[in-house]
């Protein structure tokens, strides 16, 4: 079976040590089990404001006037990150940030498929994450001016004048902080036409009801992988900025819609061929 790990080694040493098997087990649960644990969410556990610079260092390559589009502001805390990040990077007068959000709490649920099939009792209620529409405004008119505050459902401010303006900034990230399953397939109904290839969604409640796609947000992403919403688009997770969150995505569609222009196009590499036995380039 090969050699022994030496950290058994050490492992098996050390219980050697310790009287009685309680004594072991609480030692290795709270000394080697924990830590480990601790140690490897710090390494590759996600954080949600990475996409936001990452995403606006992918913009830096592309032409023209882009986007930002948050869908469920509550008070705003990832808003303003995302208008400060847009500041941080030099691209606050290339990129507008749109906030999406009723600021009066989630509406009611609309069927089984915005409710939590885990238990009886409700995750997400009507009422539920209200905002501060003046406070929220006043504050960033004071420090930015490329933003958009849309108030009111999304059924309501997704108008045909609101999403035209995505034509002229084309979408880089969308981020769906919306909870339901309805809220969520309206916004994607009416943005599809619009996003393009490699724009970046994240969805905030992915893991409601453990990611399951009979509800919420996942089930918006089956049902667009599965044809639903027309056989040449997807939604394909995007793990190098994702980590271990199953959250992150980037929109592909086969053929027509909106394209982002390079800044300088792809050159391909032409050249001698290389040989090298080592592991190094």
């Amino acid at each position: 079976m090969g050699q022994r790990s030496r950290l058994l080694g050490l492992l098996r040493a050390a219980g050697s040590l310790l009287p009685g098997d309680r004594l072991k087990t609480a030692f290795y649960r709270g000394m080697i089990a924990k830590p480990r644990a601790a140690l490897r969410q710090l390494l590759t556990g996600f954080y949600r404001i990475d996409v936001i610079y990452s995403v606006l260092a992918e913009a830096r390559a592309y032409q023209g006037k882009l986007s930002i589009l948050e869908f469920g502001t509550h008070r705003g805390y990832a808003f303003t990150k995302m208008l400060y990040a847009a500041e941080y990077m030099g691209l606050a007068d290339r990129v507008t940030v749109h906030a999406f959000d009723s600021f009066a709490g989630l509406p009611p649920p609309a069927d089984r498929r915005d409710e939590n099939l885990v238990t009886e009792d409700a995750v997400f209620a009507a009422g539920q994450f209200p905002g501060n529409y003046e406070e929220l405004e006043r504050y960033c008119r004071s420090r930015y001016n490329h933003y958009a505050i849309h108030r009111g459902y999304f059924e309501d401010v997704l108008t045909p004048e609101v999403l035209e303006t995505f034509r002229e900034q084309l979408p880089i990230l969308v981020w769906i902080d919306c909870d339901y399953y309805s809220s969520t397939r309206t916004v994607m109904e009416r943005l599809l036409p619009f996003i393009p290839s490699a724009c970046l969604v994240y969805l905030d409640d992915y893991d409601y009801n453990y990611g399951s796609r009979l509800t919420g947000e996942a089930r918006v992403l089956h049902e667009i992988n599965s044809g639903k919403f027309g056989n040449d688009i997807e939604l394909v997770v995007d793990r190098r900025l994702g980590l271990d969150s199953d959250s992150v995505y980037r929109f592909v569609r086969f053929e027509g819609g909106p394209q982002y222009q390079r800044v300088e196009p792809y050159q391909l590499r032409t050249g001698r061929a290389r040989h090298n036995d080592s592991a190094l380039p």
